[in-house]
């Protein structure tokens, strides 16, 4: 099931507005019946995953059983190790599907809950008083916003640093077991386990430099953009051009990790996109700094001259033809110049940071590039 897109920000006359809200009600239904499915794709893993490991502890025990029986017969107690490592690495995989099944889940919750904030918009635009109430409320959605992000965050450690961990703990005890015997795969199943020991190690390195890195508050902001864009260059396998001009100062502790977010955010989605480079640059000027993250595609082909061989074999096409032509391709080029934009999803939370922190936030090139512009002094 692929990621729905998000709707762009709401751009219509009063006249647009209840269509438009109808529209939005009906991906609300989409987007919960598309999450229905999925609860009930985890309900069948889970269950797959509590049997799994049901019949792990049924072998487990009868291994147990068989290793301390002197008269055991060593054939069938292979066969039950065997059937061990058989029975935990399948409950690994199921529990690899629940995690993947989880991660799209959130990203429905969160669409969901953007479609909601928009159709609360449009209805204080249509005069919708429970809406005005609603809007009214805004320490209350402060505080569940703040909630939610908690519970984001123990989400993923449990998905991420929690999981790895029990993982871990699962291959330390089928290699204890083997060494004790001296099997000979006890060297292959050592090497998995260091194999996930350094997963969880980049995995829980990932993560806290996810949610603040302390290269940030220790080295500045240029160091830490630049290690940032040469490790999501690195995972996205595109070139990613950073350059920083200027003499670097420490920003308000708030605008600089708020410059830092949005840069990065903006930097993912570009890459998201798959362009052939992208570019981060930062201006550090005398009273204000500019940052831009700007994504770069091939230049477009020019259009023919009069002179050229294709202006030559036009003159040959039929009006109504040629002109049939040229809307295609002006479709074609809106087309590509919309794919090649920040995502609407993307520039709202970093609009909405920049406004509060009094940064300017420009786009240009249709969308291709983001400059964001952050007072040197408050």
């Amino acid at each position: 099931m692929s990621e729905p897109e998000p709707p762009p920000p709401p751009q219509a006359s009063a006249a647009d507005l209840p269509e438009l809200r109808a529209e939005l009600a009906a991906d609300v239904a989409r987007i919960q019946g598309e999450d229905g499915e999925i609860s009930s794709l985890m309900e069948q893993v889970l269950a797959e995953i509590e049997r799994h490991e049901a019949r792990r502890a049924q072998v487990e025990a009868e291994v147990r059983r068989l290793e301390s029986d002197p008269g055991a017969d060593p054939a069938e107690l292979t066969r039950l190790r065997d059937s061990l490592l058989n029975q935990t690495r399948r409950e690994l995989l199921f529990d690899a599907q629940r995690q993947v099944l989880e991660g799209k889940q959130r990203v429905l919750t969160r669409f969901l809950q953007r479609v909601r904030e928009i159709d609360a918009s449009l209805a204080v635009m249509t005069g919708d008083s429970s809406a005005r109430s609603g809007a009214a409320n805004q320490p209350a959605l402060a505080l569940r916003s703040q909630e939610e992000l908690r519970r984001d965050i123990v989400r993923q450690l449990h998905d991420g640093p929690a999981q790895s961990l029990a993982n871990i703990g699962l291959q330390a005890e089928i290699v204890e077991r083997l060494v004790e015997k001296s099997d000979p795969r006890a060297v292959e199943e050592i090497e998995s386990l260091r194999r996930l020991v350094q997963q969880a190690l980049d995995t829980t390195k990932e993560f806290i430099f996810e949610i603040r890195p302390m290269v940030l508050d220790d080295l500045g902001l240029g160091p830490t953009l630049r290690r940032t864009a040469a490790d999501r260059a690195r995972r996205a396998g595109i070139s990613v051009e950073f350059d920083a001009r200027g003499v670097e100062v420490r920003l308000d502790p708030d605008v600089e990790s708020a410059v830092y977010r949005s840069v990065d955010e903006a930097l993912a989605a570009y890459l998201e996109l798959r362009p052939p480079a992208v570019l981060v640059r930062l201006d550090w000027g005398a009273q204000e700094l500019v940052s831009t993250v700007g994504a770069s595609w091939p230049r477009e082909l020019p259009e023919p001259t009069a002179s050229s061989p294709a202006a030559s074999e036009a003159a040959d096409t039929p009006p109504a033809l040629l002109a049939m032509m040229a809307e295609k391709r002006s479709e074609q080029r809106e087309a590509d110049m919309r794919s090649r934009a920040l995502p609407a999803d993307k520039f709202e939370p970093i609009s909405i940071r920049a406004n509060a922190l009094g940064m300017r936030l420009t786009m240009r090139e249709d969308g291709q590039v983001m400059e964001l512009v952050a007072p040197l002094h408050r």
